[in-house]
């Protein structure tokens, strides 16, 4: 698509008259793109580390779904604890000793998205109070649906806010919502023990995880 501004009859806009800004810019230079039949013969130590990595990415493949069962274990156990500790007062990550080895427990002062079902319900057992203290809006969230938005991409470059209000209505995907920063802090008082906290913690989809 064009981004060259033209008056009627084909003739160029006046000098004088500012120069329509196209917010969303394109990119101006192609990226090579690599023939598919263009193959090169390395030095025999790096064909070696090429056939050793294959070799290791499919004992990966092989080994990612029981590493999944250990992960969920321990991720379980980490989250009953964490619930315990923060309900004591310390909000930090720690370590959990494995017999030989071990692996830190963090969680993260950021959420996955919450749907308006999630949050719906997590009104409803938590009440509203809680939830407008715990959640907000996630703008970051919001995307363009690219196919209304090519439909109506001069209109959108004119001005947002003159497109018809159907447009409007359709441009954007469903902004989703997220835990408030610090509200893993916070839960404490809504929570009345530490099942509690550990339920709030996942129906605010607290981001956690093991290193």
């Amino acid at each position: 698509m064009s981004a060259t501004s033209h008056t009627g009859g084909g003739k160029m806009a006046k000098s004088s008259e500012s120069k329509k800004v196209d917010p969303f810019k394109t990119k101006k230079t192609k990226t090579p793109v690599a023939n598919a039949n263009d193959t090169i013969t390395p030095p025999k130590e790096i064909a070696k580390a090429i056939d050793s990595f294959r070799e290791v990415q499919d004992q990966y493949k092989h080994f990612e779904g029981e590493m999944t069962i250990y992960k969920d274990q321990i991720l379980n156990y980490s989250t009953e604890e964490y619930a315990k500790r923060l309900q004591a007062g310390m909000n930090s990550s720690f370590k959990i000793l494995g017999e030989e080895t071990m692996v830190t427990y963090v969680v993260m002062d950021s959420s996955a998205g919450l749907t308006e079902e999630d949050a719906a319900e997590f009104t409803q057992r938590w009440g509203k109070k809680a939830a407008d203290e715990l959640i907000v809006r996630d703008f970051g969230s919001i995307k363009f649906d690219a196919s209304v938005l090519e439909a109506n991409y001069d209109a959108v470059v004119e001005a947002l806010q003159t497109l018809p209000e159907e447009v409007l209505s359709n441009l954007f995907k469903p902004m989703l919502m997220k835990a408030r920063p610090g509200a893993a802090e916070a839960i404490k008082r809504f929570a009345k023990n530490p099942a509690d906290i550990r339920d709030l913690l996942k129906s605010l989809k607290i981001k956690n995880y093991i290193r």
